[in-house]
């Protein structure tokens, strides 16, 4: 073991006019192996302390050049925890107050008769030091101890939020599978009896019914809606912030609710036809009701006539109850109430709070509206709860909408953002229905197209004509097929812009290739792709 170090000498300024008072002191003080610094008058004090910052000052208050009490004025700035001791013979009561008011320690009167008295003073004046220094250094102590444990807890909450919204979502996974089947099989006989309606219309020279048409579209999107959603609740798809339609995510939701609620359980709707659009993810809405729809389901376990009734109303003009943040938006309030028990009015407000839950101790976690409220939070909403009178407990979510609407088909073809001015693409689709429906629509937006099969057949096209396309849009291919697509665009035409819609998870692809302006999942609408390439080549033409 290596020898303890040696204690340092404590040093200590003795500041005086009178060198025979110095001398005496230092004597004093050197007797204890105190370490002694001497200076004649304030000014000189002041530097030699700032010069060599000892632990103690011994200060007369009558020198020359700058007085005592200057000193103490000065110092109590700089170091308010260094011991200040005062000895005078001749200052009266209102020097020794005014002393100790600009921070000396302790004021001695001249002449000291022993040096017992001094050493005393100084020895208690350290002892206060060492102990304000002992209880300074446990306090910031403790304070970074806190503040790292309070680090812990809060990244010990993150995860455990993560691994509940894991869960919830595993959740929602099993409601979704449960209805999936069920879904898909309406959505493509539907598709198949419109088709085939309207195939009867073309062949007899007839007008299709455009409602045929329309309905084509609309389960469409319904499949499209029940793939994404999955796919983002399993974490295979990033977030994909839009604009989207709110009357139009709920009744898909109402979909799924209907077809995976208990047929015990009554469920009623109202949803009104004007509710705006919203800028976020659309699975959110879709997480958002269907949470508070199975809280619902389970507060009516017990109930003998079960009913959830669930409605989306629109206001134009503001509501006194209900405050929204944006003055210019529409207010949707979308309302989940049941008529079970309800819930005591003095746990209305700890619903959203976390770990706290009505549900037997088994059966919840806690933490589901706490989730449900930072995600309403992310649409810039409120969540809130009220008792029924009749029994039972409602949750409204009340939300800022935009009062436009998402265009159609027809009237997308009118949006000057997504038309052509006949620039040159190539497209390169393995799937011969996409590929001739793709060149179909862009075709239809203004856009001059060529198409190709397949990736290398692509590749080389453009090594054929390297100047005779503006993009290319392609779907991912084989493994590093896209690469070598991007390669040659690079080594041939840089200005050529390259567009990526796939069917793929968003979330595995990679692809840094700067030729890549835009990926996009299938699948696509006329708007989505239309606006994606005005994009893409505006882009491209700035640069150039």
């Amino acid at each position: 073991m290596s020898a303890a170090q040696p204690k340092r000498a404590k040093t200590v300024l003795v500041v005086d006019d009178d060198p025979f008072i110095r001398a005496t002191t230092g004597a004093s003080l050197r007797s204890r192996s105190f370490k002694i610094l001497e200076a004649g008058n304030g000014q000189e004090g002041l530097d030699m302390f700032q010069a060599h910052g000892p632990d103690l000052l011994i200060v007369d208050l009558k020198m020359p050049v700058m007085s005592g009490l200057e000193l103490l004025a000065r110092l109590s700035g700089e170091t308010p925890r260094t011991p200040v001791l005062v000895v005078s013979g001749e200052g009266g009561l209102d020097e020794a107050v005014e002393a100790l008011r600009l921070g000396a320690w302790d004021y001695l009167v001249k002449p000291i008769v022993s040096p017992t008295v001094l050493l005393h003073a100084v020895d208690k004046a350290l002892e206060r030091a060492a102990l304000i220094r002992e209880n300074e250094d446990y306090r910031l102590n403790l304070e970074r101890q806190v503040q790292q444990r309070t680090l812990e807890l809060q990244k010990a909450n993150r995860e455990l939020e993560q691994q509940f919204i894991k869960q919830q979502k595993l959740g929602i996974i099993g409601t979704l599978a449960g209805g999936m089947a069920h879904d898909f099989n309406n959505i493509l006989s539907s598709i198949v009896f419109s088709t085939e309606l309207i195939r009867g219309s073309v062949g007899a020279c007839e007008t299709p019914d455009p409602e045929d048409l329309e309905r084509i579209l609309r389960v469409c999107q319904r499949g499209t809606s029940l793939i994404r959603s999955v796919l983002h609740f399993t974490g295979k798809m990033h977030e994909e912030f839009t604009h989207f339609s709110v009357r139009d995510t709920i009744l898909e939701t109402l979909d799924i609710i209907r077809g995976t609620t208990n047929s015990r359980i009554e469920v009623k709707t109202r949803v009104d036809h004007h509710l705006g659009t919203l800028f976020g993810d659309p699975v959110h809405m879709q997480q958002i009701l269907m949470n508070l729809t199975n809280n619902a389901i389970h507060a009516l376990a017990d109930t003998e006539e079960p009913c959830i009734e669930i409605s989306a109303v629109g206001y134009d003009e503001p509501q006194t109850d209900i405050m929204i943040t944006d003055p210019e938006s529409m207010l949707v309030v979308i309302s989940v109430s049941d008529n079970g028990p309800g819930v005591p009015e003095e746990d209305l407000p700890k619903l959203c709070e976390p770990f706290f839950t009505t549900k037997p101790r088994d059966e919840g976690t806690g933490l589901g509206l706490f989730v449900t409220q930072k995600i309403v939070k992310t649409l810039r909403g409120k969540l809130l709860f009220s008792r029924n009178q009749s029994g039972g407990t409602t949750a409204r979510v009340c939300l800022p909408a935009n009062r436009g609407r998402i265009p159609d088909c027809v009237e997308c073809l009118t949006i000057p953002d997504i038309r052509g001015n006949a620039e040159r693409i190539l497209v390169i689709e393995s799937h011969p229905e996409v590929r001739a429906s793709i060149s179909s629509c862009l075709t239809r937006l203004g856009y001059q197209v060529r198409q190709a099969e397949t990736l290398a057949q692509g590749c080389g096209i453009v090594q054929e004509e390297p100047l005779g396309f503006d993009l290319i849009l392609t779907d991912d291919g084989p493994p590093n097929s896209l690469d070598d697509l991007c390669a040659t665009v690079r080594q041939l035409n840089p200005a050529i812009r390259i567009m990526l819609v796939t069917a793929s998870p968003l979330g595995s692809i990679a692809c840094s290739h700067h030729a890549v302006c835009r990926i996009l999942p299938k699948p696509v609408n006329m708007i989505a792709l239309g606006q994606a390439m005005h994009h893409c080549l505006t882009e491209c033409h700035c640069k150039i």
